[in-house]
C-alpha cells in the first residue's frame, strides 16, 4: 500500500484540477503544465505578489526534473476518469472537462483557494509566452539561483 501522498500523482492531478479551472476555457501542454504549475507553487521568485506556496528550500528548482513524470501520470488518469479533455493540435492539449469543474468546486482548503488566484495570475502573467518561453523563465531563475 502506498502510503506516501506529497509527490504522488494523486497530488499533482489536484493541482491540475485547480490549475486548469483557473482558465476553464484555455488549453495547456504538458510543459505549459509543468511550467505553470511551478511558478504557481514559488510565485514570489517570479515576481508574484504572492509567497511561495511549497515554501523557501534552495532545492525547489531541482522539483522541475521530477515533476515530468508525476504531470504525464497525473494527466493520464485525470483524461480516464473524466476530468479533463484532450484535443489534438500540434501535440496534445488539456482543458479541465465539465466534470473536472464540478470536482474543482469542492476543493475549498485554504491551500487549494490560494493556489487557484495564484494561477489565475501566474497564467496571466505568462498568456503570450510559448510553453519553451515559460520554461526557459524557470532556467533563467535556476541559473541565478544557483551562482546567488
Amino acid at each position: 500500500m502506498n502510503e506516501r501522498l506529497f509527490n504522488t500523482p494523486f497530488e499533482m492531478g489536484l493541482r491540475i484540477i485547480m490549475l486548469l479551472s483557473a482558465a476553464p476555457k484555455k488549453t495547456f501542454s504538458v510543459d505549459r503544465i509543468i511550467a505553470l504549475d511551478f511558478i504557481t507553487s514559488y510565485a514570489s521568485d517570479f515576481g508574484l505578489p504572492f509567497e511561495n506556496l511549497h515554501g523557501e528550500n534552495n532545492y525547489r528548482y531541482s522539483e522541475i526534473v521530477g515533476r515530468r513524470l508525476l504531470v504525464q501520470e497525473a494527466v493520464k488518469k485525470l483524461v480516464i476518469e473524466g476530468m479533463l479533455d484532450v484535443t489534438v493540435d500540434r501535440g496534445y492539449l488539456f482543458s479541465i472537462s465539465d466534470e473536472g469543474k464540478k470536482y474543482a468546486k469542492k476543493l475549498k482548503s485554504t491551500y487549494a483557494i490560494e493556489y487557484v488566484q495564484i494561477a489565475k495570475e501566474a497564467i496571466k502573467k505568462y498568456k503570450d509566452n510559448t510553453d519553451e518561453g515559460i520554461l526557459a523563465t524557470i532556467q533563467n531563475h535556476a541559473v541565478s539561483a544557483v551562482r546567488g
